[in-house]
């Protein structure tokens, strides 16, 4: 009975260090010896652990007490894109953001034409990587894709809107490269979604899955209203590092960025 007792004890206060600690709210040492509660401070995402920090219940990380900052000025990427880097001095070797625009949908394409991305999701602290065919909408720097229901990146994108999707070529040689990341947020399109209709129409192509599956359009159309889901992915950021822009003078990293309202 006291075995059981402690146990009980024990889970009780372990629930209460979980909790305060997946509330953003640390507990802290003063002076005169007393445990006083506070908000998590944020920290650089290369921290370690210091002597004096609350103990940490199991399964606990930081990121779910404190904010991350990640200074994006010291990374190799923000070097690479615009720093002093090889050739170039910092601010130098920088594409217009119309051109870099168009490179991306010349590259990716346009409507109607579909390339395989891998999509990233994260719920939980748990990521998930998937490959799936997405078609970027060239005005709206919009991605769409196909899915069939209740898979477990639509569930993530459910729970958070924020994904990573990256798409590249094949590895060629060494100094040859061309691979894209995108950085945006995701929401899902029913079949009865206005929007669905319309995208389907004019940007999926859909055809193509009528005439393998030999289906009048209508039907196709149906079939996949019906037994599918839209993603629609809004583009924030596009880092591209394209080995081919080296021969129109710009940095072979460069970085679009969609302008805030």
């Amino acid at each position: 009975m006291i075995k059981t007792h402690k146990t009980y004890v024990s889970a009780i206060i372990a629930s209460l260090i979980v909790l305060s600690f997946a509330g953003g709210m640390v507990w802290a040492k003063t002076d005169a010896g007393e445990k006083k509660e506070g908000p998590a401070k944020k920290i650089g995402a290369d921290i370690g652990i210091s002597k004096d920090h609350p103990e940490i219940a199991r399964g606990v990380t930081c990121v779910d007490c404190h904010e991350i900052n990640l200074d994006a000025a010291t990374t190799a990427t923000e070097v690479w894109l615009r720093g002093d880097y090889l050739k170039y001095t910092a601010g130098e070797g920088g594409m217009p953001q119309k051109q870099l625009k168009d490179e991306i949908n010349n590259i990716i394409g346009g409507r109607k034409q579909n390339k395989t991305f891998v999509l990233a999701t994260c719920i939980n602290n748990t990521p998930l990587s998937t490959t799936a065919d997405f078609m970027l909408d060239p005005e709206t720097m919009t991605i769409y894709g196909m899915h069939e229901k209740s898979t477990t990146k639509l569930f993530h994108i459910q729970q958070n809107e924020r994904v990573s999707l990256n798409w590249h070529e094949d590895f060629k040689s060494w100094g040859k490269t061309l691979c894209m990341q995108f950085i945006g947020r995701a929401e899902l399109l029913k079949g009865s979604d206005p929007e669905f209709e319309r995208v389907l129409l004019e940007c999926i192509p859909y055809e193509e899955l009528a005439g393998a599956m030999n289906l009048e359009l209508p039907q196709a159309r149906e079939m996949v209203k019906k037994g599918m889901l839209m993603s629609k992915i809004t583009v924030d950021r596009v880092t591209v590092n394209n080995s081919a822009f080296e021969k129109k003078g710009f940095r072979r990293y460069q970085q679009w960025l969609r302008k805030k309202r």
